[in-house]
C-alpha cells in the first residue's frame, strides 16, 4: 500500500489545522494507513465553522451549509472512508425570496427560472440567456474568466435581474456580486445542472452546528491511533537544506516529521510560522494578496412561537438591511430547546462601523423592524437576541483573479515535505467545500511525497 514504507520511519505527518482542510486531508491520509498528528490552537475543532451552545441553543459562528449536497467535496471525503453514513444531514431546499409584496419561490433549476414570480416573465428570459451557456459550459472553459468580475454581466441587466443574483450570490457565497469572479459563479452554476450530473441542493447537519462535519471526521481519524490535538498552537515549522525535518511547539521542544500539511490561511502561515528567508519576498507579496476578508453583523433570535415555515429568506431590495434569514430550527429543532426555535439574520457591512457600537445598534434595530413587518408576531415571539459584529471574516471567495488556480499552490519547490491545504489554496467551490476540494487535490501529491 502506498505510504507504507512512510510508517516504519515512526515519524507521523504533521497536520496544523483542525478546520474542515486539516480534518478531510487526516481523513484522507488515515484511511491509507498513514499515521497523523493534528494540531489546532482554538479548544473545538471546525475552524471558522465553530459553535457554541448559548441558553440550550446551538448558535453556528455564521450561517454554514454543505453546497450540493452529496455532490460536495467534503461528502467525497467522507465517502472515500466509508464514514458519510455517520453524519446525518438535513435538506435545505425550502428557500424563497421577499420583496416587500410577498414571498417568492427559490428556484432549484435553470427550467424553474421560467416560473420564478420575482421577476418579470421579459427578464426571466434574459437571465436564462446568460445561466443556460452557464451550465453546460466546461469547468476548464470557466478557468478564463476568472479574472472578470461578475458584475461585468449583472450591470447590464435591468433592476429585477439584478435583484436575482443579489439574492444568489448571497445564498451561494455571502458576498455580493462585485466582489464575485465570473469564472467562479459559472462553476456553481454548473455544479448546481442536474443535466451534468449535479444538484441544486443544500444541507446542514441534522444534529444541530455546522462543526459536527468536523467532529464526525475528527473522531475517525482518533479512531485510527492517529491525534487530533486541542489549545496546541505551533511556534514555528523548522527546515534545514531545503527540507522539512519538525515542527516547534509552544514550549519550544522539537517534534521531528518528515511532512508539514498546514491548513490554515496561507497567507498568515507563511508570515508566522516560518524563519527569514525561506520564501522570497515576491512570493510573500503574491501570497497576501489572498488575505481578503469582509465584515458582518450577525444576530441570533429566539422565538417562542415558529413564525415560518421556510428554512431561508432572503429579502431582496437596496433598502433591506436583512441580507438573509435563516430559520435554523426549521432546517433541524436538535439546535433548540423544546418551544423554543432559533434564527439568525446577516448582513455585510463596513469594516469601520463593527467598531461603532451605535451603528451595529442601529443595525440590528432596522433588521427587527424589518422581521416585525414581514412577520407581525416576531415582536411577541421574541425570547432574546444575540448580536455579533465581525471585523475579520475570511471571504467565502476571493475577488476576481485571485480564485481557483490562482491562489496558493500546494507545495513550494524549493521546500521538500511542505504542503499547504484549505481554501486560501488552489481549489474551487464554496467556503469550507473549497477547504475540503483543495485537500482531494492535494492528496496525491502528498502521497507521492511519503511513498518515495
Amino acid at each position: 500500500m502506498p505510504g507504507l514504507f512512510y510508517i516504519m520511519s515512526n515519524k507521523p505527518v504533521v497536520i496544523i489545522g483542525a478546520g474542515i482542510g486539516g480534518l478531510s486531508t487526516g481523513v484522507l491520509l488515515v484511511n491509507r494507513d498513514i499515521k497523523v498528528e493534528i494540531f489546532e490552537k482554538s479548544k473545538k475543532v471546525g475552524g471558522r465553522t465553530s459553535s457554541v451552545t448559548y441558553r440550550n441553543h446551538i448558535l453556528d459562528n455564521g450561517f454554514h451549509i454543505m453546497p450540493f449536497y452529496k455532490k460536495s467535496a467534503i461528502y467525497d471525503v467522507m465517502k472515500e472512508a466509508n464514514i458519510e453514513s455517520r453524519l446525518k444531514l438535513a435538506i435545505v431546499s425550502d428557500i424563497a425570496f421577499y420583496d416587500g409584496a410577498g414571498f417568492h419561490k427559490y428556484p432549484k433549476g435553470i427550467t424553474d427560472i421560467l416560473q420564478m414570480s420575482l421577476i418579470p416573465f421579459k427578464s426571466r428570459l434574459s437571465l436564462l440567456k446568460i445561466l443556460l451557456p452557464m451550465a453546460f459550459t466546461s469547468m476548464e472553459k470557466t478557468e478564463e474568466l476568472d479574472k472578470i468580475p461578475l458584475t461585468e454581466v449583472t450591470r447590464k441587466l435591468d433592476y429585477h435581474s439584478k435583484r436575482f443574483f443579489d439574492a444568489v450570490c448571497m445564498l451561494a457565497f455571502a458576498d455580493t456580486p462585485d466582489h464575485i469572479s465570473l469564472g467562479e459563479f459559472a462553476r456553481t452554476i454548473i455544479r448546481a445542472n442536474p443535466f451534468k450530473g449535479g444538484t441544486s441542493e443544500f444541507a446542514y447537519p441534522d444534529m444541530g452546528g455546522y462543526d459536527r462535519i468536523s467532529q464526525v471526521m475528527a473522531d475517525y481519524i482518533r479512531e485510527t491511533k492517529s491525534g487530533v490535538h486541542l489549545e496546541k498552537p505551533i511556534k514555528k515549522i523548522s527546515i534545514s537544506d531545503g527540507k522539512v525535518n519538525g515542527i516547534i511547539l509552544n514550549d519550544d521542544t522539537l517534534m521531528e516529521t518528515d511532512c508539514v500539511i498546514v491548513s490554515y490561511p496561507a497567507y498568515h502561515a507563511i508570515n508566522q510560522l516560518f524563519d527569514d528567508g525561506i520564501f522570497d519576498n515576491e512570493f510573500i507579496k503574491k501570497i497576501n494578496r489572498l488575505d481578503k476578508t469582509t465584515s458582518v453583523v450577525e444576530v441570533h433570535f429566539a422565538l417562542s412561537k415558529k413564525i415560518d415555515s421556510r428554512q431561508v429568506v432572503f429579502p431582496v431590495g437596496k433598502d433591506y438591511a436583512s441580507k438573509g434569514i435563516f430559520f435554523i430550527s426549521n432546517i433541524t429543532p436538535s439546535v433548540s430547546p423544546p418551544g423554543e426555535h432559533l434564527l439568525i439574520v446577516g448582513t455585510p457591512i463596513k469594516p469601520e462601523e463593527t467598531d461603532n457600537p451605535l451603528r451595529i445598534k442601529e443595525i440590528v434595530t432596522q433588521m427587527k423592524q424589518e422581521l416585525s413587518e414581514i412577520y407581525p408576531e416576531f415582536d411577541s415571539a421574541l425570547l432574546w437576541e444575540r448580536a455579533m459584529a465581525w471585523k475579520l471574516v475570511e471571504a467565502v471567495v476571493k475577488e476576481p483573479g485571485l480564485v481557483w488556480k490562482n491562489k496558493m499552490p500546494h507545495s513550494v519547490e524549493n521546500v521538500d515535505g511542505l504542503f499547504f491545504v484549505g481554501d486560501s489554496t488552489i481549489s474551487y467551490g464554496i467556503g469550507t467545500d473549497s477547504a475540503a476540494h483543495s485537500s482531494i487535490l492535494a492528496h496525491p501529491k502528498i502521497m507521492e511525497y511519503l511513498s518515495k
